[in-house]
């Protein structure tokens, strides 16, 4: 737990220069004579609840929830707590966030449903020690912090205590004394090493019932690791597109693409029909991702359209219509995603790759070497491309194909990391592909956009031009991404 400041301080870091464990009730030594002006602030005492599932699955993933005296929520997932926001779409009439509800949001990725309920009250003390030089500057402080904690449904008490000290990052005199007068009070005779080890952070515990791990170097070993990795990008993606934050919806898609892709380029590592069920289900959020997605893209290219139209086509009165209207489909589809992520379907989809990495059923090449069945994969991966790319016709959706099979050969390659070079070199070329297709693709989905937008205003007996203006401008920067698509292909 980080110790509240109740003096002013320097800009310290955020790290301790050093922190002890104190098993007892001895006191901090004197520090008088080591600086010009030391001061002892009265302790400050701030309580907190923790909050957890029944079965405490936030404990196991290392996640800490809690709520302060003043009603304000944090979330630790290991790296030191911050503040949680109530939850969107779950306010009051007002406007306000529900009274004493707790903000799922954050760590709604591991509860999937699960209610929460006040586990533990913790107790932090903190009595702090200033340490100043001659010139009236903070060179030291020290931090004497006791925390206890205590179940609300049992009588039991657990108590920890700790020294911190914290310098101004100069390395002075002042702090290396104070250094060696707090581990001669923290060390005595007869104490083991153990006495002066840092406090350990909150560490997700290791559930019951995970099957023995495939042997180190085969096929199987290879793909849990990618899957392991890439499911702790994808708890950490959730919350974010729960909070609606800038480019969140994007890297949900791509997390879920990569997923998608592992599972695909390397089947037959585990069990195919685990995998492919969760392949439909991850594909399945994704569509709802892409709407989501998709409507962002159009809102925040509307300016940019309104650019390549030729100067004066396109008035203000027209760009604020069409903006509102894309503004609203952007949050309408936004809060469908949210919503998605809220249901039963999505929990059933992480329970299922957490099953996955549990059980690790294994395939029929779960036994093969990672480095043969990885380069097998690619090859015949890259040759799919190729295929592709040597029948591409006219047609949007046949582009569309080429590059979803160049992204998933990348994200192969990606995966692969350390293994030897098997096309690694032609990462750049192959995302070159994904964005100039990506382009041409988008400005094909926004001239439709906009012409979608004229009939309902024709209905609505407004002006069209400037949505038939915006519409011609986007097919003609398509015509031009598909020039430039067909340059970067032929070099693939």
């Amino acid at each position: 737990m980080p110790s509240p400041n109740p003096a002013p301080s320097a800009p310290f870091s955020a790290e301790p220069r050093q922190t002890w464990r104190i098993p007892d009730d001895r006191r901090v030594p004197a520090l008088e004579p080591l600086a010009e002006d030391v001061r002892r602030h009265p302790p400050v005492t701030i309580r907190e609840t923790l909050w957890d599932s029944e079965d405490r699955v936030l404990q196991a993933e290392g996640v800490v929830l809690t709520r302060a005296d003043d009603g304000q929520w944090s979330v630790d997932r290991g790296d030191g707590p911050e503040r949680v926001a109530p939850d969107r779409d779950r306010m009051t009439a007002d406007g306000d966030p529900a009274p004493q509800s707790p903000p799922r949001d954050a760590v709604e990725v591991f509860l999937r449903g699960r209610p929460l309920r006040s586990v533990l009250v913790r107790d932090t003390t903190t009595t702090l020690v200033t340490l100043r030089g001659r010139d009236g500057r903070v060179r030291a402080e020290v931090a004497d912090v006791r925390v206890d904690d205590g179940d609300p449904d049992a009588a039991l008490l657990r108590s920890s205590r700790w020294w911190a000290l914290t310098d101004d990052g100069r390395d002075g005199s002042i702090a290396r004394a104070a250094e060696r007068a707090l581990s001669d009070a923290a060390t005595e005779p007869g104490d083991d090493d153990g006495v002066t080890a840092a406090v350990p952070p909150a560490t997700p515990q290791r559930r019951a019932g995970r099957a023995r791990r495939p042997r180190v170097g085969t096929a199987a070993a290879f793909v849990l690791h990618v899957l392991d990795v890439l499911r702790a990008d994808l708890v950490a993606v959730d919350p974010r597109v729960r909070a609606d934050e800038h480019e969140s919806v994007h890297d949900l898609r791509k997390v879920l693409r990569r997923l998608r892709s592992v599972l695909a380029v390397f089947r037959g590592a585990l069990d195919r029909d685990a995998t492919e069920d969760l392949r439909a289900a991850l594909a399945e959020t994704g569509r709802t991702a892409g709407v989501a997605r998709d409507a962002e893209v159009l809102h925040a290219g509307l300016f940019r359209s309104a650019a390549r139209a030729p100067e004066g086509y396109v008035d203000a009165a027209t760009l604020d219509r069409i903006g509102d209207e894309v503004r609203g489909q952007r949050e309408r589809a936004a809060a469908g995603l949210r919503q998605a992520l809220r249901s039963d379907d999505w929990f059933r989809t992480l329970d299922a790759l957490d099953e996955l990495l549990r059980r690790a059923p294994t395939g029929p090449h779960a036994e093969d070497d990672a480095v043969t069945f990885t380069t097998k994969r690619i090859v015949r991966e890259r040759a799919r491309v190729g295929r592709l790319r040597d029948g591409l016709g006219e047609d949007l959706e046949s582009l569309h194909e080429v590059r979803k099979a160049a992204r998933r050969l990348r994200y192969a390659l990606l995966a692969a990391g350390d293994l030897p070079d098997i096309g690694k070199r032609r990462l750049g070329r192959l995302e070159a592909v994904q964005e100039t297709l990506g382009d041409a693709l988008d400005a094909a989905h926004a001239a439709a956009a906009y012409r979608r937008l004229a009939e309902a205003a024709a209905g609505d007996g407004a002006d069209t031009f400037g949505y038939g203006a915006l519409a011609t401008a986007e097919h003609a920067w398509l015509e031009h991404g598909l020039r430039r698509s067909r340059k970067v292909l032929r070099r693939l």
